[in-house]
């Protein structure tokens, strides 16, 4: 049986690619750009990694997968949500339409095996076929992930911090505080399960006790994988998986711990098909972090963890994805084996800042310090492939990435736009709040923006305070494509593109910003800002790919002389036989 490797390479960007090609930096991809095939690949909009990722899956645009954006809108009640989970009738179920490639190719009689493949939460069983998910594996509460963040400093951190902040008061080197796990349910209601957690420490180390469990940090390290188990009520436990590192003892101390994970062998999170897959990779190849965006990106921004202890929790990711890959690759017998690396996706979204001198928080000596760290990644990406065609060297190859990436220097807050230009409006003596449905008056609201990229009418018939007449729709889209034109900063234009998304139940419009820009966090969840439409981008999250599709390409390479696809749709052909 013939053999495909398809690997992914979430947000690799083919200007940095060719750059350290031209310097020998890439040796094994140079061999395939010369030997093969090579091209810049064409992505869709809006190019975010979860709507990019359902089309290569699929072959399908946006509005035939049903996942528009990264966050979604429920008409409704006016709420957003995550568009990478779906529960119906209490259970998750996997969000995207359509019949994937790998789904295609096992009614072929063809064999899949996919590693932490994105928006593949939860797996749909397949026959003969293997699949762990990635992008879209929730903490064991449902969330995106949560850390938590143990320390005796006052009021160091932020307002909006993303993390729970526990300001500990150690008594005689003692400190006795909890660990908060998913929701438990009784007689009296709903509230967050805890786990008690002791803390024994001097200026050399750190005892941590977690029931029955005990074990020694010294400042600086990072704790094997912990397995943990809470009683969530009803005589029912959720196990989950989770890292502490000790950053400090004195003066302050410090004790960071990873969001909790779910469990591999987790049925309420099935994060595997065949349901034992997830665990036989453990017993393989040892623990591994579950979550669909391990490297954690907010304790970052948010100062909790520095850029260099960051780097080491990337690098530990990296690894744990090499090694599950190794695992599968030298038991690869045929059919198709796949496995998407993200990390890379993770490290430029937080370093770009290094490389684009011009970003508001570019810093010279940090640049020296720490500019080569997007290019370490993708030498690793290298010497991976160099692996691959080691061990495999005839079997086709193909290599790909859903876009490229650009600094994301201004912050767009496009519900302030709106609300300045009269197609929103707030509610009168209402406090800032993050619920939008409270927040404006839906009897005259005309438009608002849910998401990175998008746009609603507030169309009657379709929202549940519609106002604006279905034949009016396409008049109010039009003129807001010509007022979108003008937002800028004086210099630049904000806007590159404004696309029609041709779907009912999607947005209206799909922003395709100017490079540089990107929507505000608080635009993404539907929330406003009191001043101004634009503002400069002072964290770290300093690069981004949520602009205009012709800014952020992908990246394709085959170790056969093959056609480039016109686009990421096209990717999914490439495997059937």
């Amino acid at each position: 049986m013939r053999g495909f490797i398809f690997i992914g390479v979430d947000g690799m960007d083919p200007v940095i690619t060719e750059q350290m090609i031209g310097v020998g930096a890439l040796p094994n991809f140079e061999r395939l750009l010369t030997g093969g095939t090579y091209g810049r690949l064409s992505t869709i909009n809006p190019p975010q990694s979860p709507v990019v990722w359902s089309s290569i899956s699929t072959g399908t645009v946006p509005r035939d997968h049903g996942i528009f954006d990264f966050i979604h809108r429920d008409p409704s009640t006016y709420t957003p949500y995550l568009s990478l989970h779906h529960q119906k009738s209490g259970k998750y179920v996997n969000p995207v339409c359509g019949e994937t490639f790998w789904e295609r190719l096992a009614q072929e009689g063809v064999p899949s095996t996919l590693l932490k493949w994105p928006m593949g939460f939860p797996p749909r069983h397949f026959l003969g076929g293997k699949l762990l998910a990635g992008l879209g594996v929730p903490d064991v509460r449902g969330m995106l992930g949560t850390y938590s963040w143990y320390t005796t400093e006052k009021g160091s951190l932020a307002a909006d911090s993303k993390g729970r902040i526990v300001e500990v008061v150690p008594i005689n080197g003692r400190i006795v505080t909890d660990i908060t796990g998913p929701f438990a349910v009784s007689f009296s209601g709903r509230k967050a399960s805890t786990l008690p957690l002791f803390v024994e420490f001097d200026d050399r180390q750190a005892t941590l006790k977690i029931g029955r469990k005990t074990f020694q940090l010294k400042p600086g390290d990072w704790s094997p994988w912990i397995f943990l188990s809470f009683d969530v009520g009803f005589f029912r436990t959720v196990q989950g998986v989770c890292r502490f590192l000790l950053q400090s003892t004195k003066p302050d101390f410090r004790l960071y711990l990873t969001p909790i994970q779910v469990d591999y062998a987790s049925s309420e999170f099935p994060i595997s098909t065949p349901d034992g897959y997830a665990s036989e990779l453990r017993d393989a190849i040892g623990s591994y972090a579950t979550l669909g965006m391990s490297e954690d990106t907010n304790a970052l921004n948010d100062g909790v963890l520095s850029d260099c202890e960051f780097i080491a929790l990337s690098d530990s990711i990296m690894l744990e994805r090499e090694t599950m890959f190794m695992y599968e690759l030298n038991r690869f017998a045929g059919g198709l084996l796949g496995c998407v690396f993200d990390t890379i996706d993770r490290i430029q979204h937080m370093f770009w800042r290094m490389r684009d001198t011009a970003h508001p928080l570019h810093d010279p000596e940090l640049a020296v310090r720490y500019g080569d760290v997007i290019g370490r990644y993708y030498c690793w990406m290298d010497r991976i492939l160099g692996t691959v065609r080691e061990r495999h060297p005839n079997v086709q190859i193909i290599i790909c990435s859903d876009h490229g990436f650009k600094s994301y220097n201004h912050s767009v807050h496009l519900n302030t736009w709106l609300e300045q230009n009269g197609y929103l409006v707030r509610k009168p003596d209402v406090p800032s709040t993050d619920c939008m449905a409270e927040l404006y008056d839906w009897n005259c609201t005309e438009a608002y923006s849910v998401g990175f990229n998008s746009i609603y009418l507030n169309l009657k018939g379709r929202e549940r305070h519609g106002c604006i007449l279905p034949e009016a729709s396409q008049r109010i889209a039009n003129e807001l494509k010509n007022a979108l034109a003008t937002l800028g900063n004086g210099k630049v234009s904000a806007v590159r593109t404004v696309h029609s998304s041709l779907c009912q139940t999607g947005p209206d419009l799909v922003i395709g910003y100017n490079a540089g820009f990107r929507a505000s966090w608080q635009t993404a969840v539907g929330s406003i800002s009191d001043d101004l439409v634009i503002e400069d981008n002072l964290k770290k999250w300093s690069g981004d790919h949520c602009c205009d599709a012709d800014l952020v390409p992908g990246v394709f390479f085959a170790s056969e002389k093959t056609s480039i696809p016109p686009n990421v749709l096209e990717i999914a052909s490439k495997f059937y036989v």
